[in-house]
């Protein structure tokens, strides 16, 4: 009797929690798939070309579809994003999307050749933690932690945790050191200014 309803209530937990594990997996596994389509157009595109001209528009495309550019950017600027009005707002996160997309087109052309493993997701609340590693023989690994929030059932890149640094936490101690000493105003031309000389 008593392992009866022990197994009932187990069964009942596994249902409840079912829909939760199963939405969870679909954050690695949309994850994946932009990773294994980004990373063959950047091996296959000549390194001269990556430099000259930055990212082939494809793994533009695929690098904007998963990541949310408007919430890093949001969460970069912290307190100071409702103190801009919506065109100052879109300024910021077309010339911090530019950014990024720099960066983590290098931090991912250092490791061509390399394999992405998937290791875990963690789930908090709503959203997905994805820890991954560039494996390398080289060189030691380098982990890479995705976090993901659900928007209209696409897992969107929020945040990225590379080698233990958090990407959005250490923009906004940039950011802040920036407006400290300048405005908001500097920060948006330096940005910019930046993105034209990469």
């Amino acid at each position: 009797m008593k392992i009866g309803s022990g197994l009932a209530m187990f069964i009942v937990a596994y249902l409840i929690l079912l829909p939760s594990l199963l939405i969870a997996s679909d954050a690695t596994n949309q994850l994946s798939s932009s990773i294994d389509q980004f990373l063959p157009i950047l091996s296959n595109t000549p390194r001269a070309d990556l430099h000259a001209h930055g990212l082939p528009e494809s793994a533009r495309k695929l690098i904007l579809a998963r990541f949310d550019f408007s919430e890093m950017t949001k969460r970069s600027l912290d307190w100071r994003w409702n103190s801009l009005s919506r065109r100052e707002q879109k300024e910021f996160i077309d010339a911090f999307t530019q950014w990024q997309l720099i960066y983590y087109g290098k931090i991912l052309l250092s490791s061509r050749g390399e394999k992405v493993q998937f290791k875990r997701e963690l789930q908090q609340g709503k959203d997905v933690t994805v820890e991954t590693k560039i494996v390398s023989r080289y060189r030691e690994d380098l982990p890479i932690d995705y976090s993901l929030h659900n928007i209209n059932g696409q897992w969107k890149v929020y945040d990225l945790v590379i080698d233990n640094v958090g990407m959005v936490k250490n923009v906004r101690a940039q950011f802040e050191r920036v407006i400290a000493k300048s405005s908001l105003d500097e920060l948006l031309q330096r940005m910019k200014d930046q993105n034209q000389r990469s």
